[in-house]
């Protein structure tokens, strides 16, 4: 009997020859490595299989990350499925991770958070997870890893996820200039179809500051406040939104919805560094008391640009 692969890597691609072959590189030493391809016109293929990639080509793009993602999990034979883009790398040991999947510690545990640097944000993601058929990604864009279960889908519970030291660096790929719009056009797609999809309500209003239209991303932003549970990515969302308006000139609803996020998460240091920013220069010092022991624990993203504090 063939001896099932300990960890596996699940991937989707599309004219990534520019970015594919350092990201393979990066995880060399990993058993396997699954490339579901969505429709590359390049030598994406011929460059993944050449590095030993299985890559299957059967699957037609239909807008939508989650089924995309899910086809190339049904492909995976692995114990273990390691989540990695084209334009990323993994900057840790390999065969440290291989260790660690089969230390006591991961046996009760589902899932690896790795800490995502894109060079503006860093956060938190689910890279590695168990490969259990009740594990499914969900959402067209900017998609989760859920649990099915007899309620429907849940979230991975935090105690079933090891917060690790595992690191990945993300880059930018040449091939997201072909289709600009592609992401703000599933999600709005996507919220014609979901109107109450909170998370689709925030990435679309993240697409619109891209677009540096203030206005249209406030509108989704308050949107998104009247309906949201009290999470640390509402929280983020009181903080985007006290940046619009201080773009706008409300300096009252810059104020409000800064310390709208510090009540939520109060460990959150960019608020406090805002609301110090344009505090009363008498005022700065106390202010800076609170940065001094914001340590950004449980912050949705963290944004070193946000955090430059102005004498």
């Amino acid at each position: 009997m063939t001896k099932r692969p300990l960890l596996e890597a699940s991937i989707i691609a599309k004219n990534e020859e520019e970015m594919i072959g350092a990201m393979i590189d990066s995880i060399k030493g990993i058993d396997s490595i699954v490339i579901a391809d969505t429709g590359s016109t390049d030598k994406t293929i011929k460059l993944a299989r050449s590095k030993g990639a299985k890559v299957f080509t059967q699957y037609k793009w239909n807008d939508n990350f989650s089924e995309a993602r899910n086809y190339s999990m049904s492909k995976c034979k692995g114990e273990w499925l390691m989540i990695i883009d084209c334009d990323e790398v993994f900057t840790g040991s390999m065969d440290a991770l291989r260790k660690f999947l089969q230390s006591p510690t991961m046996e009760k545990y589902d899932a690896i958070y790795f800490t995502v640097n894109t060079g503006e944000e860093v956060n938190d993601q689910i890279r590695v997870v168990r490969n259990l058929p009740e594990i499914e990604w969900v959402n067209a864009a900017h998609n989760l890893l859920y649990m099915k279960t007899e309620n429907g889908n849940e979230r991975i519970s935090d105690d079933k996820i090891f917060k690790s030291s595992f690191k990945i660096d993300a880059g930018f790929s040449p091939n997201h200039r072909v289709d600009v719009d592609r992401t703000f056009r599933i999600l709005s797609k996507e919220l014609q179809k979901n109107p109450g999809n909170t998370r689709y309500m925030y990435y679309i209003a993240r697409e619109y500051l891209n677009r540096k239209d203030v206005f249209a991303a406030i509108f989704w932003l308050e949107r998104y406040i009247t309906i949201a549970p009290q999470t640390n990515e509402l929280a983020d969302v009181h903080y985007i939104l006290a940046t619009c308006y201080m773009d706008t000139g409300d300096i009252k609803k810059t104020i409000d919805n800064a310390m709208k996020a510090i009540m939520l998460l109060p460990s959150y240091k960019a608020p406090w560094v805002l609301m110090h920013n344009i505090a009363h220069p008498n005022y700065k010092k106390y202010w800076q008391s609170a940065i001094d022991v914001a340590d950004n624990k449980g912050t949705l993203f963290v944004r070193d640009r946000a955090d430059k504090i102005i004498k």
